[in-house]
């Protein structure tokens, strides 16, 4: 049954992926994009990690993926033409690391990383992870300044869209 479930959340990501770079919509791509997200946090819990995966469908399926839907709809029709010089530093960033990937393809992985044991089971992650934020000693006073930053964030951002609607 693991193997079932890790090859269909693989194909998940990996179609999702590729719909996501072939669609001709940006709508059509950001929900493409919802599948590859779904597919990368049903892999992490065929491995083990279940906080990751619950951040993983909370943050990047819930949140990030609504704010691209968001910002697609209110970006005008004529912003989005694309143009040879508007495509034509992308390309060049997108070689290097694609000949990477095709390098370690075709060199094979197992010359580069060398597997440990394996053989271990999953151990759930969620428990260790909410005792170490709620522990003093150790990420309770980050945690809670994360929080605090980012309750800054959002009255500033709440404060500089007031601003420019009154004007």
């Amino acid at each position: 049954m693991e193997s079932f479930s890790f090859w269909f959340f693989g194909t998940c990501t990996l179609l999702g992926s590729a719909l996501v770079a072939f669609c001709p919509r940006l709508v059509h791509s950001a929900f493409a994009l919802v599948m590859a997200l779904i597919g990368v946090a049903g892999l992490y819990w065929t491995l083990g990690a279940d906080f990751l995966g619950g951040v993983q469908l909370m943050v990047y399926v819930g949140g990030i993926t609504i704010l691209f839907i968001y910002g697609i709809m209110l970006t005008p029709k004529g912003a989005t033409k694309p143009t040879l010089a508007s495509l034509l530093f992308p390309g060049v960033i997108t070689v290097i690391p694609v000949a990477v990937m095709l390098h370690l393809a075709w060199k094979g992985l197992e010359s580069v990383f060398q597997p440990g044991d394996l053989t271990v089971a999953p151990q759930p992650t969620v428990d260790a992870i909410g005792r170490a934020f709620l522990t003093r000693d150790q990420y309770l006073i980050p945690f809670e300044l994360a929080s605090l930053v980012l309750l800054a964030a959002l009255v500033g951002s709440i404060y500089l869209a007031r601003r420019k609607k009154e004007s």
